[in-house]
Parts: structure tokens; sequence; C-alpha cells
């Protein structure tokens, strides 16, 4: 078993310092804005009729479809944060599921009005306007909830042996390896059968089925190296959360806003009433005796 927990911790690790580091945020900052450029031009470009017709019709030819496209592109890179930020706890983790469905709500607005012709007309939205509206005021509500949810966010210290919490933080880097793993294999299914016109759900779909899975596995996880009333009941309320932005993203657009907008209070509630009975404990001098989120 040496060998291969040493593999995980050095291949999670390589991939934590490629991709989180300042070298890696600016990469993939400046990948955003030239594909985003490029896509403008490619649009303009198909509005004259230059690409032949089977690479045609992979072009849009709305400029609006280019700011989309190019936020999708932004939803899987915030998804790669999201991965990493499973090893690090699993509050931060579900704030940045809500993170990126507020920003899967903001897309949708672009995806909606990049069906419509230009230059844009009032009679366009008439139809649409109450849907764009209730999507665009859920992602904003979810970012007020957040900000809320991030202030009373609280990493507990937590006593245990220290061996058994490397060997939990060990565990959640195979779960996120793992997961980097699937989610490749969903963006190149997706992008396959984009191009050979085949029907797929969103990959931000599927990556949420991923996402209940792990979240209750890295639960059963931790409950081999202790276990608390309280931790069990937040992390399995911040999986159901991760059920519930599953639902929304197939639900119709208005239940969709509605759903997505109760999930972000459900985990608002949940981490208020935790932070809570864990201040109540401390108070009476308790401790908890399972092994903290927080890979420090």
């Amino acid at each position: 078993m040496a060998p291969l927990k040493c593999v995980i911790r050095t291949v999670y690790d390589t991939l934590e310092k490629i991709w989180a580091g300042p070298r890696g945020h600016r990469f993939a900052s400046s990948v955003l804005v030239i594909f985003f450029i490029a896509l403008l031009i490619m649009v303009e470009l198909n509005r004259f009729q230059i690409f032949p017709p089977v690479l045609a019709k992979l072009i849009p030819r709305n400029h609006l479809s280019a700011i989309q496209s190019t936020l999708t592109f932004l939803l899987i890179i915030e998804v790669m944060g999201l991965i990493f930020s499973l090893v690090e706890s699993v509050t931060t983790s579900v704030g940045r599921q809500l993170e990126i469905l507020s920003l899967i709500l903001l897309r949708n607005v672009f995806k909606e009005i990049s069906h419509y012709s230009e230059p844009l007309v009032w009679s366009q939205f008439t139809g649409h306007l109450g849907y764009l509206a209730a999507t665009s005021f859920s992602a904003l509500f979810i970012f007020g909830v957040l900000a809320i949810f991030y202030q009373i966010k609280k990493e507990e210290a937590l006593s245990g042996y220290e061996e058994d919490k490397k060997q939990f933080i060990l565990a959640k880097k195979a779960v996120a390896i793992g997961l980097l793993v699937f989610f490749h294999i969903i963006l190149v299914k997706h992008f396959y059968l984009f191009v050979t016109g085949g029907q797929d759900i969103d990959p931000f779909e599927a990556l949420y089925t991923l996402l209940i899975i792990s979240d209750v596995l890295i639960l059963f996880i931790s409950m081999r190296y202790g276990h608390d009333f309280r931790i069990a009941f937040r992390n399995s309320g911040f999986a159901v959360v991760t059920v519930f932005i599953r639902i929304s993203l197939i639900a119709s657009p208005y239940y969709s806003a509605l759903i997505g907008s109760g999930a972000a209070v459900f985990a608002l509630g949940t981490l208020y009433v935790y932070s809570f009975s864990i201040r109540s404990r401390e108070d009476t001098g308790a401790t908890l005796e399972v092994y903290s989120d927080s890979p420090k």
C-alpha cells in the first residue's frame, strides 16, 4: 500500500501545484481571453459564409454565443478548482458548488439570447423575459447567500491522531484524482458528440451526479476515523445540497431558479446550525473527537 499512497500523494500534489498556483491562474486567464477573441472572429467570418458547410454548422452566427461558450469554458476551469477544494474542506467544496451553479445560471441567460437573431429587437424578449429575470435574480440571490455563507464559515480545531488525519486527507486526494479523471472523460465524450451531432446531456449535469457520489463517499470515509453526529449531519446536509443543485439543472426554468436558490438557503442553514452547535459545545468545555476537513 505504501507505493500506492506515494503515487496518490505525488500525483495530486503535482496537479494542484500546476493548476492552483499563480502560473496556472494566469495561463487559464490567458486561454480564456484568446478563446473569446478567436471565437468572436470565427462568428464574424461565419456570418460571411466563409467556412465549408461541415464546419459552418458547428460555429454559431450570433456574437452572444461567443459569450455563452466562453462562460462554459470558464465553468470548466472553476470545476477544476472545485475538485481540488474537496481536499481542503467539505464546507469550501459546497461553497464552490454554489459558485458554479450561479455561473451556470448566468450562462443560461446568454445561452437563451444566443438563439435570437441580430440585431436584437424587443419582440424577441416578450415571451422569455420572465425566464431571463428569474434566472438572473436567482444567480444574484445565490451570490448574496454565498457572501453570508463564507462569513460564518468556521474551520474548527478537532482532536484525533495525527496519522489518522493524514490518512483521511490522502483518501480525499484519491477521490479528487478519480473525479478529475472522470470529469475529463465526460468532457471528451461531450466534445465528440458535439462534433458528430450526437445527443448528450450538459457535462455539468453529469459532474454534479459524480459530486453526489463523492460527497457521500467522503462522508463514509470520514466515519472510519471518528464519528460525531454534528459532523455527520453537516456532511449529509451538504450532500443533499448537491442533490438539489443536480435537480435544478434539469428542472424547467422557473423551478430551476427556485430550487437553485433553495439549495443555497439550505446550505447556509446547515452551516449556521452546525457552527452554532459547535460554539455551544465549546462553551460547555466539550471537544469533538473526529477529524478536521482541513489538511492543515
